[in-house]
């Protein structure tokens, strides 16, 4: 069917197709619209991270944690230097204890809690650096527990005492050789093969840096309910102990670093999905489901009453490192591979330049009536 028009023939099958295509146009419009958004949304998050977690920030932020660790030492002082004066000791002095050791943990707590920081702040930077970072932290957990026993421990023959000697040994080397295994984690990652410097790989790398500044402000956001979340049971216990004389629920801060590492796992494996972005290699996906292991082992560690926490820890520690050992040695082998396969390429292609004689004399032989044979590689 046409449409008669003066000077003009159109069909309505024109007609037609011209009206379907604002409709399509406008999902397309609406489509990039969104992307832009999106994209801008995402652009924010990124400079959002860099300006909390610039070096300003992190100079500010460890300045206030001196000060607080300094003013809550001393408060702890205080209270325990009130708790041996008084002979009538309200119930949350007894809480604090005699023994002024006791107030050793208090800035170890402030301490811990910037050392996670620390932790999220090392996140886009790389994951092995990450581990490191929670190995760290589980050594001081166990250090911090060396000193609440000798705390515990109060009394002038308590060496005597075998119940109360195995806990302080257990804490002490268990800290003591997770420091160790630390410094020997550190030292495996500091051989590693580099990844070739590609295009795709390195396009790859910026997109996961980018993703892992979100993953790490999210994070950080999470982190500060979880603290403000433990610090109000804190509180409430407090209470309660003040007028119950019931004191036992005051010790939260190991459930809240159980707490931690349960997030810190589920970041991991959230972190070893976003890597195929950059390389999608065996050894790497191993490596960093691996590491995903000994973190959910860390996690156990803290839970686990002694002497096998301590041990879980340091087996989770020795996991690692032999993972990354077999990491390296996997990534030489994949390199030297690669290198003997580029000098072939090379030899190949400095041959295709050269013209290609079948057997017979060269004009470019120095010697004239060489005899010379190539072999063709067109």
């Amino acid at each position: 069917m046409r449409l008669n028009i003066p000077g003009r023939r159109y069909s309505t099958d024109s007609v037609i197709k011209v009206k379907s295509w604002k409709p399509m146009t406008m999902y397309l419009y609406q489509d990039e619209r969104g992307r832009r958004t999106a994209s801008k949304s995402w652009e924010a998050m990124i400079r959002l991270h860099d300006r909390v977690f610039s070096d300003d920030n992190r100079s500010v932020l460890k300045r206030l944690v001196v000060k607080f660790s300094i003013a809550g030492f001393a408060v702890h002082l205080l209270l325990v230097f009130f708790a041996r004066t008084f002979q009538h000791q309200p119930h949350l002095l007894a809480a604090v204890g005699t023994n002024y050791l006791s107030a050793i943990t208090t800035p170890f707590n402030f301490i811990l809690f910037y050392e996670v920081l620390t932790l999220i702040a090392a996140l886009p930077a790389s994951t092995t650096r990450s581990i490191a970072n929670q190995f760290e932290i589980v050594s001081l957990v166990f250090i911090r527990d060396a000193f609440r026993d000798i705390a515990d421990a109060d009394g002038p023959n308590w060496l005597l005492h075998a119940h109360q000697e195995i806990p302080l040994m257990f804490d002490m080397w268990g800290g003591l050789l997770m420091f160790l295994l630390v410094t020997v984690f550190q030292h495996v990652a500091s051989r590693q093969v580099r990844l070739p410097r590609t295009p795709e790989i390195t396009q790859g790398r910026k997109k996961f840096i980018a993703q892992k500044k979100v993953v790490a402000l999210c994070l950080t956001l999470l982190l500060l309910a979880l603290a403000a979340y433990h610090l109000t049971r804190f509180i409430i216990a407090s209470w309660s102990a003040a007028h119950t004389g019931d004191y036992r629920n005051l010790r939260l801060s190991g459930v809240f670093y159980h707490d931690l590492f349960t997030v810190m796992i589920v970041t991991d494996v959230l972190i070893l999905i976003l890597s195929l972005v950059v390389s999608a290699r065996y050894e790497m996906v191993f490596r960093n489901a691996a590491f995903v292991v000994s973190i959910i082992l860390i996690r156990f560690s803290l839970s686990e009453s002694r002497p096998y926490g301590a041990a879980i820890a340091l087996l989770s520690m020795i996991f690692g490192i032999l993972t990354l050992l077999v990491f390296n040695y996997h990534s030489r082998l994949r390199a030297s591979e690669s290198l003997q396969n580029a000098k072939c390429t090379d030899a190949i292609t400095f041959d295709l330049q050269q013209p290609v004689f079948q057997s017979g004399t060269s004009p470019a032989s120095s010697r004239p009536g060489a005899e010379i044979t190539v072999v063709n590689w067109l």
